[in-house]
């Protein structure tokens, strides 16, 4: 089994060159046998964090504890061997950069994705793509996105919702995904609640681009089971790292159990159960009636609108 590092040629004597140039392969052999090649963080152990479940504007999200920025710009060395990675389990995103045969965590970000898990299939599946260390995304385009608005089709009409940039990213079979802040929707961070895109904060995606980012950076979304790479085990165990979210992959909830859940915190920041919603706001537990913000928007309903339509 091979450790790919992203290491752009670093000159180690084991390197194997793979399809993209940018990237070479160090053995797992060239590591220490006593190094903790694991899945799990550094202290073995998941974290009791759990994900909720929060209605707001019509749509099921999920919602998790914060955790704290993490940004080292000072231990970066040279800027073109950084890269990102996202893990859609834990809700992170994390700055790497190869230094030699070692991985060095240079930042670390509380990040949002698609409301909906799973691999992206189609433009309005609510699902965010991801792809492997063979295959990485990369930053096509980064733009001023200060004063872009959207409309979520939930009543709120156009908004401003990206934060000062717009960090587009090569998704092949897939347009318009990318990397933006949060701007008025800030408590989607950490969590689940966009069309596919990765949210930050909006002072947390500037601290991404004034000192790490740059066209051609490689980014790795993980899949929702995928755990941490051994690299990056071994990168927080080295630099003593501490995280709130290391969430059990079997723990996790599923799409099913999001829509189905009877524990649901309302956004005015009440929890209530199925059986406290009043009758007229009932939804019946039917996939096929998932509110669908493509529809919404495509035919310009409110969300009464697409509830008389469906029966609800």
């Amino acid at each position: 089994m091979a450790l790919c590092l992203f290491a752009a040629s670093c000159g180690c004597g084991n390197d194997k060159k793979n399809d993209n140039d940018d990237f070479a392969y160090v053995d797992d052999e060239d590591l220490d046998e006593d190094e903790d090649e694991s899945s799990e963080s550094h202290d073995g152990k998941y974290t009791d964090v759990k994900e909720e479940v929060w209605e707001e504007y019509g749509n099921r999200n999920i919602r998790i504890e914060g955790d704290k920025t993490i940004s080292h710009p000072e231990l970066m060395k040279d800027k073109k061997k950084c890269f990102i990675v996202m893990s859609k389990k834990d809700y992170y995103l994390y700055v790497y950069e190869a230094q030699g045969k070692d991985t060095v965590m240079l930042a670390r970000y509380d990040c949002c994705f698609s409301r909906k898990k799973g691999q992206k299939e189609k433009s309005g599946d609510m699902k965010t793509p991801h792809c492997s260390l063979d295959e990485p995304f990369s930053i096509s385009e980064i733009v001023d996105a200060s004063d872009w608005k959207h409309d979520f089709g939930d009543g709120r009409g156009e908004i401003l919702s990206y934060g000062n940039y717009f960090h587009r990213l090569v998704t092949p079979g897939h347009k318009g995904i990318g990397i933006h802040g949060s701007t008025n929707n800030v408590e989607s961070v950490p969590g689940r609640a966009s069309e596919g895109c990765i949210r930050l904060h909006d002072e947390d995606l500037d601290d991404l681009h004034d000192n790490y980012t740059f066209v051609g950076m490689k980014v790795v979304i993980k899949a929702e089971e995928q755990d941490d790479y051994p690299f990056e085990a071994r990168a927080m165990k080295n630099q003593n790292i501490v995280r709130k979210r290391h969430l059990d992959p079997r723990k996790t909830l599923t799409n099913q159990q999001v829509e189905q859940s009877s524990d649901v915190h309302r956004a005015n920041g009440t929890s209530v159960s199925q059986n406290d919603i009043p009758e007229d706001e009932m939804q019946p537990i039917n996939p096929s009636q998932e509110f669908d913000e493509s529809e919404m928007v495509r035919e310009n309903l409110t969300i009464e609108e697409l509830k008389a339509r469906r029966h609800l």
